[in-house]
């Protein structure tokens, strides 16, 4: 089950090479925002290992291992975006702030116990995700960071699709979704 879980955690696509067109700051600083602002994939890897951590014996089952591989995937996409920050020419620190002075706040992220709240915040934080890297698609005039941010999407968009299939499952509404009972074989 758990490889089944993992397979599902990400969109089944290559990611583009990690390269930039040229140098740029400005952009290195927009994508601090997606890499370590206060809604980004570090926030998001944190409070995904702190409900995989909570959520361990609660159904719906796949819950917890679900958070850990996305949480892996989140790991992987903060590798991509400190890499492509350096590249431009940034400085990757954990800080949306270009001087390095302010961080995130960890007392200040959305800790939930409760399954369905677990839930609902990753729903909410995925979706601010997607528009976050569309608004930096939009954004960045570099074709293959806009690549890359569209295959980041994928995954993001592929998350979406799986805390919905646990909202919809017999925990919540008396149903349960295709991917969920898969899951449970």
């Amino acid at each position: 089950m758990n490889s089944k879980i993992k397979s599902l955690c990400e969109a089944n696509l290559p990611y583009p090479e990690i390269r930039v067109e040229r140098r740029n700051p400005n952009c290195a600083r927009l994508l601090s925002l997606a890499y370590a602002g206060q809604d980004s994939e570090l926030t998001s890897i944190l409070l995904y290992v702190y409900g995989h951590q909570v959520a361990r014996g609660r159904k719906p089952e796949m819950l917890s291992e679900a958070l850990r591989h996305i949480a892996a995937v989140e790991m992987r996409h903060l590798n991509i975006l400190g890499e492509l920050i350096t590249l431009l020419g940034g400085d990757p620190r954990f800080s949306a702030d270009p001087r390095g002075r302010v961080g995130i706040n960890t007392a200040m992220l959305g800790y939930a116990s409760d399954p369905a709240q677990i839930i609902r915040n990753a729903l909410a934080g995925e979706n601010a995700s997607v528009r976050l890297y569309n608004e930096l698609i939009r954004a960045i005039d570099d074709r293959y960071i806009r690549e890359i941010l569209k295959r980041i999407i994928k995954d993001e968009e592929h998350h979406v699709k799986l805390f919905r299939e646990m909202a919809g499952t017999s925990m919540y509404n008396g149903r349960r979704g295709r991917e969920s009972e898969e899951c449970r074989k």
